[in-house]
């Protein structure tokens, strides 16, 4: 379980200032508006904590850190400790490294509370935290879907190999990636389905969600190898975190204010109930069924999450 320190007590979290006078890409190379309909994650499991981002066409990014530790507690926070980071930035001109390496910095990276800072909601803790995986950062490696996986950074491979579907036949990166070097921390992606949803637009795009589910959860129910069922499972609670970021990132632009921090609120309380049972539902399994179980528990209570939220974008 990640535990971030927060140990800058600034709003605005300056990681460095870099990019003047950078080449522009010749055509045909790689550029932020390549990477502007994927969505972004680093984490290693089945959400316990995770980072997500999103990078815009002029190089600009916004996200979200959130890790939950519910033995963490206290008198005045029973429920628990909760890190969490909304995060906003830009990246400098990328420069090519070879065909399919390109490489930036951080311009700036700002965080929407001070890091470090604390308060008690609903019996958590919440500590607002700089974000995991864009923390330290120097230099930023984008990779383009396709690159051997073989000449890729080992320590990329160790964060992204072992979720399912990242190397493809060829022995290629099945997605663009994104490498924080200095920290080695890797991003994964997957391509957005829709951009915008209008109300007819996001029964349409939970429908099309629903059947990318239901063909996982039909090849579940007849494989018989453990290793692939929990690769599978966690394909299965992939598609619907997915769903649940991206639609989160369309209703933060819509809401007002007032009410976007009441959803925020309630966000953060559910977060809490989903990773206290996804912990309830494995602790009295067999080790070796564990991750499973955890990974079922996840993706049905993130699926009932979606479509509490699809009702903001009707």
């Amino acid at each position: 379980m990640r535990k971030n320190t927060a140990k800058r007590m600034i709003l605005l979290c300056i990681i460095g200032t870099f990019g003047m006078g950078r080449t522009v890409l010749a055509e045909g190379q790689l550029s932020y508006a390549d990477l502007e309909n994927y969505n972004f994650c680093f984490t290693s499991g089945v959400g316990s904590w995770s980072t997500e981002l999103e990078v815009n066409e002029d190089g600009t990014f916004q996200g979200n850190y959130h890790d939950t530790d519910m033995g963490d507690s206290g008198e005045e926070y029973p429920n628990g400790t909760m890190y969490v980071s909304d995060f906003s930035g830009k990246f400098t001109d990328l420069e090519a490294v070879n065909n399919y390496t390109y490489i930036a910095q951080i311009e700036y990276i700002q965080c929407e509370e001070a890091p470090g800072t604390t308060e008690i909601s609903d019996g958590m803790r919440i500590i607002y935290s700089e974000p995991y995986g864009m923390d330290h950062a120097e230099n930023i490696l984008f990779y383009t879907k396709g690159a051997p996986a073989a000449e890729l950074s080992q320590g990329y491979l160790d964060w992204v190999r072992t979720l399912p579907g990242t190397i493809d036949e060829n022995g290629q990166l099945a997605f663009p990636g994104i490498y924080n070097e200095v920290a080695q921390e890797g991003f994964f992606s997957t391509e957005k389905e829709v951009t915008e949803a209008s109300a007819s637009g996001i029964d349409e795009e939970l429908k099309q969600t629903a059947a990318r589910a239901s063909v996982l959860e039909s090849r579940l129910g007849t494989e018989q190898d453990l290793t692939v069922m929990t690769q599978l499972s966690n394909e299965l609670f992939l598609v619907w975190d997915d769903q649940l970021n991206s639609m989160w990132q369309r209703i933060k632009t819509r809401l007002p204010a007032a009410d976007m921090e009441r959803l925020r609120d309630e966000e953060l309380d559910w977060i809490a109930e989903k990773e206290a049972a996804v912990t309830a539902a494995g602790a009295n399994a067999e080790t070796s069924m564990r991750t499973l179980i955890e990974n079922g528990k996840a993706a049905a209570v993130t699926r009932d999450r979606v479509y509490v939220l699809a009702e903001y974008l009707r």
